[in-house]
C-alpha cells in the first residue's frame, strides 16, 4: 500500500506541474497579446503608389497586437486597389512592422485620342487599365481611331510579355493602332501587325527575328506565324 500512496503523489505531483505549466504558458500568451509592449507604434510601407493610400493600412496596424496582424488583416483594404499583386508583413519585434506592396508589372502607356480631350493611361499585367501620367520605362500606344476590338487589352499584355522573353529593349517600342491596323515601332525597324490579333504568336517571331539580327526597314506579318522583312 505505501507504494501505491507514494506513485499516487508522484503522479498527482506531475500533473500539477503539468498544469501550472500549462496555466503559466496561457498567462504569458495573454500578457503578450494584450501587452502595450507588444502594441504596433511604428509602421513602414514600401512599394506603394499613387493609386494607394498608405495612410489607411498605417492606421489599421497601428495600436494593435503585433501578435495577431497577418495579411488578412489588410485584405479588405489591398483589395480596392486591383494594382496591388501582394502584400508582405515583416515583424521586428516587439511594435515594428513592414509592410511590402508589389504591383503587377506595368505593360504599356496608352494615349488614346479618340476623344476631344487624349485620354492617358496605364495598362497593368492583369488587364487593369488606370489614368496616369507618362511613364518613361514602358512601351507606348497611341490609340488614333476606333474602334477598339474586344479582348484588346488581353492582346497588349500578350504582346508585350512575349517580347519580353527576348532580349530586346522592350521598353523603346512604340505603337499605334488607327481602327484597322496595328503598326510597331522599334529603333529603326516598322513593323505592320496587320489587325491585333494574335499579338502573342506575333510577337514571338518578331522577338526571334530582332534578337538575331538588327533589322533596320519594314517588317510585315501575313499570317499570326509569317513575317515579310524587309531589312538593310
Amino acid at each position: 500500500m505505501e507504494i501505491d500512496f507514494n506513485e499516487q503523489e508522484k503522479v498527482s505531483f506531475r500533473s500539477f506541474l503539468i498544469f501550472t505549466l500549462f496555466l503559466l504558458t496561457v498567462l504569458n500568451i495573454g500578457f503578450s497579446i494584450n501587452s502595450s509592449y507588444f502594441r504596433v507604434s511604428k509602421v513602414e510601407v514600401i512599394g506603394s503608389n499613387e493609386l494607394f493610400d498608405e495612410t489607411e493600412l498605417i492606421k489599421l496596424a497601428l495600436g494593435q497586437s503585433i501578435w495577431l496582424i497577418n495579411n488578412d488583416s489588410f485584405s479588405n483594404e489591398v483589395l480596392k486597389t486591383p494594382t496591388i499583386e501582394s502584400l508582405i508583413i515583416t515583424k521586428d519585434y516587439p511594435n515594428e512592422l513592414t509592410i511590402e506592396l508589389t504591383e503587377y508589372d506595368r505593360i504599356l502607356f496608352i494615349t488614346d485620342l479618340r476623344g476631344s480631350v487624349p485620354k492617358k493611361s496605364t495598362l497593368y499585367k492583369n488587364m487593369v487599365e488606370t489614368d496616369s501620367d507618362k511613364i518613361i520605362d514602358i512601351s507606348s500606344l497611341t490609340i488614333t481611331n476606333g474602334p477598339v476590338p474586344a479582348g484588346f487589352n488581353g492582346e497588349m499584355v500578350s504582346l508585350i510579355m512575349t517580347l519580353k522573353s527576348y532580349d530586346l529593349d522592350v521598353y523603346t517600342f512604340n505603337f499605334i493602332y488607327d481602327g484597322e491596323t496595328f503598326i510597331g515601332e522599334y529603333r529603326d525597324t516598322v513593323i505592320n501587325f496587320g489587325k491585333p490579333l494574335d499579338l502573342g504568336s506575333k510577337s514571338s517571331a518578331l522577338g526571334s527575328l530582332l534578337e538575331k539580327s538588327e533589322c533596320k526597314g519594314e517588317i510585315r506579318f501575313i499570317s499570326k506565324e509569317d513575317i515579310v522583312a524587309d531589312c538593310l
